[in-house]
């Protein structure tokens, strides 16, 4: 399974938590940032593997965009109100302001070669910026915490 329809599974099983949902559109998804709203805006950031080689995913560790892959704002700085980080059995739900004041705060302004928590990281041939941020972190500054069903 790609990626794209990946994530977009991850964001039903995110909504069914929710009631009266709108998902957005692709561009607003592409150049918003955002998956889906009630009230407020939700970019669902599904669990994701540390490195591409490896064979599972790593629910200790959650990726950050800060720039996309043409070296614009990434997600962090998109439109949505909160990112929903996936875990095995729960949802943490955080809030795009404390997620800003915590990359800010705590990610060292120097590059690694190899993806590192709270290290800058481009990958070979883009423009992007990422960085890794330790789901112990996200549940320091989240706003709430969800039990998957």
């Amino acid at each position: 399974m790609g990626f794209l329809s990946k994530g977009k599974q991850t964001e039903k099983a995110f909504s069914k938590i929710l009631s009266n949902v709108t998902f957005s559109s692709e561009t607003e998804d592409i150049k918003e940032h955002w998956d889906l709203s009630t009230n407020l805006k939700i970019d669902v950031k599904g669990l994701k593997k540390r490195n591409r080689a490896d064979e599972t995913v790593d629910e200790r560790i959650h990726w950050v965009e800060i720039k996309n892959v043409n070296g614009a704002l990434g997600w962090l700085y998109g439109d949505a109100d909160y990112f929903a980080f996936e875990l095995h059995n729960y949802w943490v739900i955080v809030d795009k302001l404390d997620l800003q004041m915590l990359v800010k705060s705590q990610v060292k302004k120097e590059y690694s070669k190899i993806p590192m928590l709270d290290k800058l990281y481009t990958r070979e041939g883009r423009k992007d910026v990422i960085t890794l941020i330790s789901t112990f972190d996200l549940i320091n500054i989240a706003t709430a915490y969800i039990k998957k069903g």
